[in-house]
């Protein structure tokens, strides 16, 4: 890889000792932080390691696959805003991500409490479920490549690299491969590789199904599942027991779910994002009515430990949300006026209620329309601030308006009232 200090209109931008802007480095390339000088915004440009693309049928690969990620939008995917070539080298330019990495972050602070890495799985299975209705396959999935940023007190998961990503619809095409990496062929991470990967077998969405699976591991131990040296830990990932040592401090729903997204047959694994995201969310079910069984609090980041029936005027929720004013009773919960006292606005938060909660049908139903209405943007719609979840009650986060959440009853099957 070059040393250069432009690429096209993008300038490579200089520390205070002088130095390139690196972002990152590993064996597919180098990462610098650069300044668009044509539309004048600050990128991550990404130059590729000419080892990666040593063919002129590697590099129209690289290319044409890189155009299909560029199609991929989502709120949990680093945005590619171009590619090309310049200086007889490949680059690709994508989004630049204020944030940290979860490998710094969990190098940084130690492992994450349950929830909250179930919470960032579960934004990136969502990340992969956009991918693969773009038939696209990440292939090196890891902390690393995971940015943490935090959007108006929402910390946010988004993916990068997906530049580097497998188009399932080329496969075809042309006998080209895009060789490189850290071991021979292998393209990605020996850490977080699938086995059918690191064989340089044929791979699928159930290939970063996997190495989500070995992510979350690290979230939650603070290492990955197996050590050693390169060729050590491709036999580990290919014929070795998952070590279950390091999650015995786990529940067993979680333990259970990591060995199904680690097991060696894909068969055996969630087939899909959604069917990962179905054993993501049973999981958390499950270990709120453990914890609720028992009368003890669940670690978890940004949630209350109030139930619904302690929650009155004056209460602190979430240690962030003021009670101002109880709304009265719905078939759903408790309502209230609050205070948001981290960006100084005012919410309604509704409690929802035990009977609502037990019925696991219009509590999926609410769950996906939550979803649906963050990212919706017509103004006649009311936002939709958060949902979380807590031992024995939940809590919706709204904008506040004198009139009641109308736009979420048809999603909930429930009849409006005056």
């Amino acid at each position: 890889m070059g040393e250069a200090e432009s690429y096209q209109q993008y300038e490579v931008l200089k520390r205070e000792d002088g130095s390139l802007w690196e972002l990152g480095r590993g064996g597919m390339g180098v990462t610098y932080k650069a300044y668009d000088t044509k539309l004048k915004r600050v990128v991550a440009l990404k130059v590729i390691n000419k080892v990666y693309l040593g063919s002129d049928i590697a590099r129209q690969r690289f290319l044409r696959e890189a155009r299909a990620a560029a199609a991929l939008q989502h709120q949990n995917v680093a945005s590619i805003f171009n590619l090309g070539t310049d200086l007889g080298e490949c680059f690709y330019v994508m989004e630049f991500i204020d944030g940290e990495t979860l490998d710094a972050y969990v190098r940084r602070n130690g492992p994450l409490e349950l929830t909250e890495a179930l919470n960032i799985s579960l934004q990136v299975s969502r990340a992969l479920e956009a991918a693969a209705q773009q038939q696209l396959i990440h292939r090196d999935l890891k902390p690393s490549n995971l940015m943490l940023v935090d959007r108006q007190g929402e910390r946010i998961v988004k993916v990068i690299d997906f530049g580097l990503a497998k188009s399932t619809k080329s496969e075809a095409e042309d006998s080209g491969t895009i060789s490189g990496g850290t071991s021979g062929g292998i393209v990605g991470t020996p850490q977080f590789a699938s086995p059918e990967q690191l064989a340089e077998g044929d791979v699928d969405i159930r290939s970063d199904i996997y190495s989500l699976g070995a992510t979350l591991y690290f979230l939650l131990t603070g290492k990955p599942p197996f050590f050693g040296s390169s060729g050590q830990i491709i036999g580990q990932h290919l014929y070795k027991p998952l070590p279950i040592g390091p999650l015995s401090h786990l529940p067993s729903c979680a333990v259970d779910l990591i060995k199904r997204m680690m097991a060696k047959d894909r068969d055996k694994r969630p087939q899909t994002p959604r069917d990962l995201q179905d054993g993501i969310f049973a999981c958390l079910e499950q270990f709120y009515q453990s914890v609720d069984a028992i009368g003890a609090q669940p670690p978890a980041i940004g949630i209350t430990s109030h139930p619904a029936k302690a929650l009155a005027v004056g209460d602190i929720v979430v240690e962030n949300y003021r009670l101002i004013e109880e709304l009265g009773e719905t078939g759903e919960g408790a309502r209230f006026l609050a205070e948001d006292m981290r960006l100084g606005r005012r919410v309604t938060l509704l409690a929802l209620s035990r009977e609502f909660l037990s019925h696991t049908a219009r509590l999926t139903a609410l769950k996906q329309a939550v979803e649906q209405l963050r990212h919706a943007t017509h103004p006649s719609l009311r936002n939709v601030y958060s949902f979380e979840s807590v031992t024995n009650c939940s809590f919706l986060v709204e904008e506040y308006s004198i009139f009641r959440y109308w736009h979420l009853r048809p999603a909930l099957g429930l009849e409006r009232r005056p």
